[in-house]
């Protein structure tokens, strides 16, 4: 057996990552359309941004749905998957008192977050070999 990861199977393997980060990240789009309420409230308890207004909340649906979609089709990997992994880095680091079990806002649910920036990173490093059903460019 060869050491060498073929090229074919680094595309399906980095194809696998984008797709599964793609799933991890969908609901999170689809809710900021659906429960302007909960956008609000994460804008306000983990950025201190109080008083949101509802065209606000619609345009961070909007812009992340649009930077979604880039992400998804592999448009402009270097901006796409730089912006996905930088954004969720940040939202990651904003609610880290949640991923300390030592501290009252412990939630494990949150230490999703950790593998999926791991694998946000692994993408962004692989970009160049993630061609499986990208777009070129």
């Amino acid at each position: 057996m060869s050491d060498q990861i073929s090229g074919k199977n680094l595309a399906l393997t980095t194809f696998i990552l984008r797709g599964s980060i793609v799933l991890f990240l969908a609901p999170w789009v689809i809710t900021k359309f659906t429960n302007l309420g909960q956008t609000k409230a994460i804008f306000a308890g983990y950025y201190h941004i109080k008083a949101m207004p509802d065209a606000g909340a619609y345009a961070v649906a909007v812009l992340w749905a649009v930077l979604l979609l880039a992400f998804a089709v592999g448009f402009k990997k270097r901006i796409s998957y730089g912006l996905v992994m930088l954004f969720h880095g940040l939202g990651t680091l904003m609610t880290v008192p949640a991923l300390l079990p030592f501290l009252d806002g412990y939630n494990q649910l949150f230490l999703a977050a950790i593998p999926a920036l791991a694998a946000m990173i692994a993408l962004y490093r692989l970009r160049e070999h993630d061609t499986l059903f990208a777009l070129k460019g």
